[in-house]
């Protein structure tokens, strides 16, 4: 993180809150714990020393055990945790993705049935709407008919009643 081969590292520690000084630069409590990581110091890596016993059990144990140990001394396992979180939520993401993916999917088939529907429902209207249109032009033509037809029995019937009139006078 740093390109120089030392740093000065201050904290100040506070009622409420502890401030971090690097290089007299204010700094986040994660960014001091990234620097202090690569360089070899993390809270998972209690073997900065290794004790002199620990050297002979180290050239004895199996190779999948040394290696472990190695990783651990390296701090290394602090990358690999890292690295498993970082591909646990990788493969999270993709399963949301797949399942916004289907949603997706899903939305477009019911939309193209909604469309389709839409299509069948104007076709409906503007039949209905002829419909009624030639419904309303044959009852007014039937009532025309009526009420011309109306007229002539009034007329013939005036007719009657004055030739009725006329041959009792």
């Amino acid at each position: 993180p740093t390109d120089v081969r030392e740093v000065v590292l201050r904290r100040t520690i506070g009622m409420k809150k502890d401030d971090f000084y690097l290089d007299r630069r204010h700094v986040t409590k994660q960014e001091v714990l990234s620097l202090l990581e690569s360089a070899g110091f993390s809270r998972s890596n209690p073997y900065t020393v290794v004790q002199q016993g620990r050297v002979t059990a180290l050239t004895l144990m199996p190779d999948a055990k040394r290696l472990e140990l190695l990783k651990e001394v390296a701090g290394t396992r602090v990358y690999d945790d890292r690295r498993a979180e970082s591909m646990r939520i990788l493969h999270e993401n993709d399963a949301k993705l797949t399942s916004i993916n289907d949603v997706l999917s899903y939305i477009r088939t019911r939309l193209g049935e909604l469309e389709e529907e839409r299509a069948e429902l104007d076709k409906y209207r503007t039949a209905e709407r002829e419909r009624r249109a030639i419904e309303y032009a044959y009852y007014d033509a039937q009532y025309q008919e009526s009420q011309q037809r109306l007229a002539e029995l009034d007329a013939r019937r005036e007719e009657n009643t004055e030739a009725a009139s006329a041959a009792l006078d």
